[in-house]
């Protein structure tokens, strides 16, 4: 696939992830959520995941940098992002501070993509 191709799959991705927390950051804190709604945005969430992974590393080889400390640090915010679900499930009233905590990992995963600081 093209460097433009994988370019559009991590960034479809990313936005299928950001859907997704947001709807079970809704979903979480509403009372009588239906549950297809909520097993809906589990799947969403899972195949940004898989897509943001996928196109992520098709990207790395694509463009031949190796594998440089910016990369290690946008796995780890996809490992947390990963997680998100269990703790909005067991923790619901932490939704406001996951919201802001995501919003922060979205910024900080921006700045390693554009920046490449390391």
């Amino acid at each position: 696939m093209s460097f433009a191709t994988y370019k559009i799959l991590h960034l479809s991705g990313v936005l299928m992830i950001f859907l997704a927390v947001g709807g079970m950051l809704v979903a979480a804190r509403a009372k009588e959520a239906a549950a297809a709604f909520k097993a809906g945005l589990g799947i969403l969430h899972g195949l940004g995941l898989a897509l943001v992974m996928i196109a992520g590393f098709g990207l790395l080889a694509k463009s031949g940098a190796g594998f440089p400390g910016w990369v290690l640090v946008k796995i780890i915010i996809w490992l947390i992002f990963g997680g998100l679900i269990a703790i909005l499930k067991r923790k619901p009233e932490l939704g406001q501070t996951l919201l802001w905590t995501s919003t922060a990992l979205g910024i900080i995963a921006v700045i390693m993509a554009v920046a490449k600081p390391f």
